[in-house]
């Protein structure tokens, strides 16, 4: 059952894809581990939509919705803990 769809995509493949690549995006969250490996990822996709035209797009948008979801739950984190520190 396909909940994720996007008019762009002409694969069908939109939904796997993106929910393939959140954990790179949660891992790209992650300070100073995710700076270099942020631009590894958008060099190799950039690299392999050039050469393959696979539609990288829908994989940098699964890494936009995991960092998003990472850097929530850091954020609701940090309010906790700062909630029961004080």
């Amino acid at each position: 059952m396909k909940i994720l769809t996007h008019c762009r995509d002409k694969v069908g493949d939109f939904q796997a894809r993106v929910l393939l690549h959140i954990p790179i995006g949660m891992l790209i969250a992650i300070p100073i581990l995710g700076w270099g490996l942020r631009d590894i990822f958008r060099d190799y996709e950039s690299n392999e939509d050039k050469w393959t035209r696979d539609e990288a797009w829908k994989d940098l948008f699964g890494a936009m919705v995991g960092y998003v979801l990472a850097m929530v739950l850091m954020i609701v984190a940090g309010i906790i803990l700062f909630w029961r520190l004080t």
